[in-house]
């Protein structure tokens, strides 16, 4: 018969913190009597299912841990920037401590965060700072215990969570462009050529008047082997024969002129690798550009 194993008594704790850094971010003065100067707001909660600002032993633990238990949700809480006037990051913290979680990571029990994207859940990394994208951010922990060979060790053991947000002011992103720069620009034009790589090239995309994109990249004056080699490129979306396709043109590859057709089709385009955009061509062909403003302009 399977032993039944407890969390027994769990000693949750839980911290709201908001946290603006020494360096002033606004300076105001006035030469005139009778001004009011005001500082932005910085209004930052994080509340449970109910809109209760998070609190004390709240985690959904009333069924028992029990080896081979399926995941499920043990707390939910959102995060509101409120009338925070000021750009700010947040950190999502779990610290596991005592008999049930010891310092060597070797408990059965998986605690793992969640962030709401798009409509679905993803996991995500506990301590990465990012920025909000709403008002409101949707997170939940869950828990589960995949059978172990060490799963009897932890029998009647216990623990405690604390789960910490932390709210951060942080300095105004600068926005990309226009102009764009690419980061790494790489062409392999046929499979047994030469691999040519340069970087921060300035690059341009637009749709044209017939709604077809066109990407164009300059590559200077350098005298560097992708510019001399290659020199600037273009990418021409068009359709033939039912399909659309992008041609690529370089200035010095013969094999990218308008006789030698270099060409991929819309469906062969490789956006695995966030902010790199490839065009792949069969047997080792290809042109990858880095940008993260032309990976967005696809992929958006």
């Amino acid at each position: 018969m399977r032993k039944k194993l407890t969390l027994g008594l769990i000693a949750l704790s839980f911290v709201l913190m908001a946290i603006v850094g020494t360096v002033a971010y606004f300076t105001i003065g006035f030469s005139s009597e009778d001004n009011i100067a005001r500082a932005a707001d910085f209004d930052v909660e994080a509340v449970n299912k109910e809109g209760k600002v998070i609190g004390d032993a709240e985690f959904d633990l009333d069924e028992d841990l029990v080896p081979g238990m399926e995941k499920k949700e043990v707390y939910a809480f959102d995060v509101n920037k409120n009338n925070t006037s000021v750009p700010v990051e947040y950190q999502v913290n779990l610290e596991l401590k005592g008999k049930l979680f010891p310092s060597n990571d070797n408990s059965p029990v998986n605690l793992t965060l969640e962030q709401m994207k798009d409509g679905a859940w993803e996991q995500i990394e506990l301590e990465n700072t990012f920025r909000p994208t709403q008002d409101t951010e949707q997170f939940r922990v869950m828990v589960d215990w995949p059978h172990g060979e060490n799963d009897i060790d932890f029998q009647g053991k216990k623990g405690k969570i604390n789960l910490e947000v932390v709210a951060t002011q942080v300095d105004e992103e600068e926005e990309e462009g226009p102009p764009y720069f690419t980061g790494e620009l790489v062409f392999k034009a046929t499979p047994h050529g030469a691999t040519r790589v340069t970087e921060g090239k300035e690059i341009n995309f637009y749709t044209n008047e017939d709604g077809y994109k066109v990407i164009e990249i300059a590559v200077g004056e350098g005298d560097g082997e992708f510019e001399e080699k290659v020199g600037n490129v273009t990418v021409r979306e068009y359709e033939d024969g039912g399909i659309t396709w992008f041609q690529v043109y370089t200035d010095h590859e013969y094999y990218a002129s308008e006789t030698q057709m270099w060409r991929v089709r819309d469906s062969y385009l490789d956006f695995s690798e966030e902010g790199k955009v490839k065009f792949p061509k069969l047997n080792g062909p290809h042109l990858t550009v880095e940008s993260d403003a032309l990976y967005d302009w696809f992929t958006e």
